[in-house]
């Protein structure tokens, strides 16, 4: 070996070109050669520095303890499509003259035929995949099994011990651990068997350790699979026996009530009480149970193939419900949708609103509602609401500051802008001089509000600018 690959090997550089090495006074300004890879700060520098230190374990510098050194720097290989896996690896846009890796970076230690470029820690996020291995095979264990029965042939009876030691001996003989197999059937061995009948078929029976081991008997064919729903085929009626829901059951507290149908224990039997003297229909639920229906659908968007399932009745039932008493709460709780007086509105105002918009009396916005598309085309375009991209009923919201009701208008198309709405709705006329209307900014009533007297929150309308300023 010459004195320039000696100093190479000497500084942790592996390369096959030989090229010259710096004495170490010059890494005290600059840090020398560098891994190329991204993040990483490994150099001949601290290399150097490393060397000249003390080891605490050998108490002599590390240049003449027999420490393993810390890291080495290899060079990029000139062969092409080397250099291409290298490149791809790494990274980066731009690399130096001269690419050195250090050993940090490679599966081995150091570029092997089995990984032969970087691979960890390349300052980026990469799926690590070492190279393939070449598969030794081998006889396994059960092939060594059937071997020695193939050998123990000329014996009828074989004992049921003998197989098995068989098995470990083959076992014992690789020099690899198996993970120990356990049986999870009750297999009773005979004491003599022949090889054909060493296992008995009731021997993998399923024993009856749990319930859902139970064997299928013929009262559940007959009575469980062929319960009926609650139809009205016919006009003939037949609810399911048991497993349903029901209002006595199911709302029994108020955080019950407020999940199904949205309102409290106490406001509930109160309605209920309410329609089941006005109750027109013959339906075989109770009250109760078809109030609850009609609420779960409106409060939770229910589909009318679960509700059917929950209150064991049909789909078709389900909806029928829900289309019948639709109308009658309709006209029953309409009363409920009154216009606050000021006084009421400034007493209850959230301290939000007090902070900022005192004299807000109510806010408004458009809901709109999915429809099923008409025949008739001059209602098809009246209908259909380019925001949705669907045929909608649109309507006009109306609520206090502190969440009340106060103002549904009659539907309209969807194609009815918000300001046409509001002027044909008769909200204005609920407005008193000195009240603040606070909408969305699609609003523009503005010159409806003005003669009243009454004022318009919106948000600004401000184009390019993220900083969102209230338009008072």
């Amino acid at each position: 070996m010459s004195d320039q690959e000696t100093h190479n090997s000497h500084d942790g550089i592996t390369s096959n070109n030989g090229s010259k090495s710096d004495d170490a006074e010059s890494y005290k300004k600059g840090g020398g050669n560098s891994c190329a890879v991204n993040s990483c700060t490994n150099n001949r520098r601290k290399l150097q520095m490393w060397k000249k230190s003390m080891c605490e374990l050998h108490n002599e510098l590390h240049n003449d303890c027999p420490c393993l050194i810390p890291y080495k720097f290899h060079l990029m290989p000139s062969d092409e499509l080397t250099k291409l896996e290298w490149i791809k690896a790494i990274n980066r846009k731009t690399l130096p003259k001269h690419v050195y890796v250090c050993s940090e970076h490679f599966l081995d230690g150091a570029p092997t035929k089995r990984n032969p470029f970087p691979k960890l820690k390349l300052g980026y996020d990469s799926k690590v995949t070492p190279g393939r291995r070449k598969l030794a095979r081998r006889e396994t264990a059960v092939k060594k099994l059937k071997l020695s029965y193939e050998n123990d042939s000329g014996d009828d009876n074989v004992s049921d011990s003998t197989g098995f030691e068989a098995l470990d001996i083959s076992v014992n003989n690789d020099n690899e651990t198996y993970p120990e197999a356990t049986c999870s059937f009750n297999v009773a061995y005979p004491e003599t068997v022949t090889k054909s009948t060493q296992y008995d078929e009731t021997d993998f029976l399923i024993h009856d350790d749990h319930p859902y081991a139970e064997k299928w008997s013929d009262m559940q064919t007959t009575s469980t699979q062929t319960k009926l729903l609650l139809t009205e085929e016919k006009g003939v009626q037949s609810k399911i026996e048991g497993g349903t829901m029901s209002a006595n059951t199911n709302i029994v507290t108020d955080s019950d009530a407020l999940l199904y149908t949205g309102v409290t224990k106490e406001v509930f039997f109160t309605l209920v009480e309410l329609l089941r003297a006005d109750n027109q229909f013959n339906f075989q639920l109770d009250i109760a149970d078809q109030l609850l229906l009609v609420l779960m659908r409106l409060k939770l968007h229910l589909i009318f193939d679960d509700l059917g399932r929950r209150f064991g009745i049909s789909k078709s039932l389900a909806c029928k419900l829900f289309n019948s008493w639709m109308p009658v709460l309709a006209e029953q709780l309409k009363g409920l949708v009154v216009w606050l007086p000021r006084e009421t509105i400034r007493a209850c105002i959230p301290e939000s609103f007090r902070e900022n918009y005192p004299r807000t009396t109510v806010i408004i916005d458009c809901a709109e509602t999915f429809i099923q598309r008409p025949t008739n085309l001059k209602s098809r375009s009246e209908t259909y609401s380019n925001y949705k991209s669907h045929n909608t009923a649109k309507y006009l919201v109306g609520i206090a500051p502190h969440g009340h009701i106060m103002f549904i208008s009659r539907a309209f198309g969807g194609r009815a802008s918000d300001k046409f709405i509001v002027e044909k709705s008769g909200f204005c006329q609920y407005l008193l001089p000195g009240d603040e209307v606070m909408a969305d900014r699609g609003f523009t009533i503005d010159d409806l509000l003005f003669p009243l007297r009454v004022k318009l929150n919106i948000p600004a309308f401000t184009k390019c600018n993220h900083n969102l300023v209230m338009r008072i």
